[in-house]
């Protein structure tokens, strides 16, 4: 417990500088408060103990099962954390949307989103079962009823009724090359649907060959917003891709072949 407050009053005590606010006074949640809403984004304290919750059981989960390789808990809450959450002010979400976390690995960003925004649905999905049951764990303790997780194929997925065309939005993080993950993740957007890539500064050039992909796939030309985290901890970029024309039958190829050969 004593390492739990010292951890997050160094942290909270970093964002209080960036605020210029007189921490002493302040509890942890009302400084991440205070942060998280200078970027946009409200958050209450219920939603921030979950949140909190969810941080152990990662950590915790990580010692026996390879979830992430950031391993301390400030940058878990940097990193992970406000990485997650920061960039939803980027995008309009709405009651009862359909959200799907491709490549969620130990449920990032899906489970801090999902947290944050009870009223939309999520689906997180990755291809490894070990990653899956340990994210199912975390959603049961959690109690996220508005959360699904399920073991699959980004290429499957893409040609099942059951998903193809059925998203609002689809998250991918640290998952693939812009390429591949275009024809990843366009198929399963509804008509004016969104792609939201997380990336980092040096994107430019990916972005570039990404143009074939764009073209084929029928997508618009991608927005790209950018964003600082804090503790100088990093610059990342967001790429949104959306969805103009209905996607070709040929696309997603089968499984294997985004990513042995990218458009």
């Amino acid at each position: 417990m004593y390492h739990k407050q010292y951890l997050l009053r160094r942290l909270t005590g970093s964002l209080g500088k960036i605020l210029h606010l007189a921490i002493d006074k302040m509890s942890p949640f009302q400084v991440f408060e205070n942060y998280l809403e200078r970027e946009g984004v409200k958050i209450n304290e219920r939603k921030f103990d979950k949140i909190n919750k969810f941080v152990e059981l990662l950590i915790e989960k990580n010692k026996t099962l390879n979830l992430t390789r950031i391993v301390s808990e400030e940058e878990v809450w940097v990193k992970h954390i406000f990485d997650s959450l920061i960039p939803t002010r980027f995008l309009k979400l709405e009651k009862d949307m359909h959200v799907m976390d491709l490549g969620t690995g130990g449920g990032i960003p899906g489970i801090p989103m999902a947290i944050l925004y009870p009223s939309i649905n999520f689906v997180l999905v990755d291809s490894v079962q070990k990653k899956v049951d340990a994210v199912k764990e975390f959603v049961t303790e959690l109690k996220l009823r508005n959360v699904k997780v399920i073991n699959a194929r980004a290429e499957e997925l893409g040609r099942s009724p059951v998903h193809r065309d059925q998203y609002d939005i689809v998250l991918a993080r640290a998952l693939a090359p812009l390429p591949i993950l275009i024809e990843y993740c366009v198929p399963l957007i509804h008509l004016y649907g969104h792609v939201v890539a997380y990336k980092g500064p040096d994107y430019v050039e990916e972005l570039a060959r990404s143009t074939n992909a764009i073209i084929k796939l029928k997508a618009e030309q991608p927005r790209v917003f950018h964003y600082k985290l804090p503790n100088n901890m990093g610059e990342r970029t967001i790429i949104r891709i959306t969805k103009k024309q209905v996607t070709p039958d040929t696309y997603p190829r089968r499984t294997g072949v985004p990513k042995k050969n990218p458009l």
